[in-house]
């Protein structure tokens, strides 16, 4: 079998994106540790010329973007049961995919780029995008225990890393708890794999 080569940082939510579906498959990986500066190298744009984390590579398939990647490794390992078995469930699939990679990075993933990591962004937008999304949210898991149907899909695996790190956004999730009831069952599922700000829970 070949070994599934994932490159990424620890502090990515959007690796942890594809560490979390590649556990919860318990499909072995290699995690290859790339830093902002070894995304700029030659070496690093010949396998993405985006020079963007996460990177999936298995044999001479090479793929980016955390939310065609889980895509993927839905159709491949999970078809149905993560990525839909009716068009209504992958329809709403598909929204919250997009929501992930609009309004949560947009919003709450660039809030904690600008507090964690010193980056310059327009924080009013960020602030209003935050705010426009998290009642959103709050509000669908008040009445789902998932995003979609009964059970995990991509959707949750896609939306729920910068959303368990809000409070390193200074984002205050007592005020949205169903928001961290969701991400603390996520974390308490088996083979969870924790990330710095994110630490597996035990099982209630």
């Amino acid at each position: 079998m070949t070994m599934i080569q994932l490159y990424g940082s620890p502090r990515s939510g959007n690796t942890h994106k594809v560490r979390m579906a590649l556990a919860f498959l318990d499909l072995p990986w290699d995690e290859q540790l790339t830093d902002a500066a070894a995304r700029q190298s030659d070496a690093f744009a010949a396998i993405t010329p985006m020079r963007q984390i996460p990177v999936y590579v298995e044999a001479d398939r090479k793929l980016r973007d955390s939310q065609a990647i889980l895509t993927y490794l839905a159709a491949r390992h999970r078809p149905g049961d993560w990525d839909g078995h009716r068009p209504e469930e992958r329809s709403e699939i598909a929204l919250w995919l997009s929501h992930a990679a609009n309004e949560i990075a947009n919003g709450p993933a660039m809030l904690r780029l600008a507090r964690q990591f010193g980056a310059v962004i327009a924080e009013a937008q960020a602030q209003a995008v935050t705010a426009r999304i998290l009642p959103v949210i709050n509000a669908h898991l008040s009445d789902h225990r998932w995003l979609v149907g009964d059970r995990l899909t991509i959707a949750d695996l896609a939306a729920s890393p910068y959303l368990a790190l809000a409070g390193e956004a200074d984002i205050d999730l007592a005020r949205w708890p169903a928001i961290g009831e969701w991400t603390d069952r996520i974390a308490a599922l088996p083979r969870f794999p924790a990330m710095p700000g994110w630490p597996a829970q035990t099982a209630s």
